[in-house]
């Protein structure tokens, strides 16, 4: 595997644990070092960590809020 992606798996734990519990990204990325790019959007939509999944977890704990505060109003 080459240098630079191994470094920069070894760097980032999170990648690190996701590639254990993904190996065939051992084999892909082995062949097609190119395919790094690919890597990362997969595992950050597997493990929900991309942008819109930060909204989103936003918006519930924004909503969750509003709701213990408009319980608290009422009594």
């Amino acid at each position: 595997m080459d240098k630079d992606i191994l470094y920069k798996i070894y760097e980032n734990d999170i990648y690190l644990n996701y590639l254990r519990y993904h190996p065939k990204w051992y084999i892909i990325l082995n062949k097609y070092p190119e395919a790094y790019k690919d890597f990362e959007k997969q595992l950050k939509v597997d493990l929900k960590i991309t942008m819109v999944d930060k909204i989103e977890q936003l918006k519930k704990q924004i909503d969750f809020i509003s709701g213990m505060v408009n319980y608290l109003n009422s009594k």
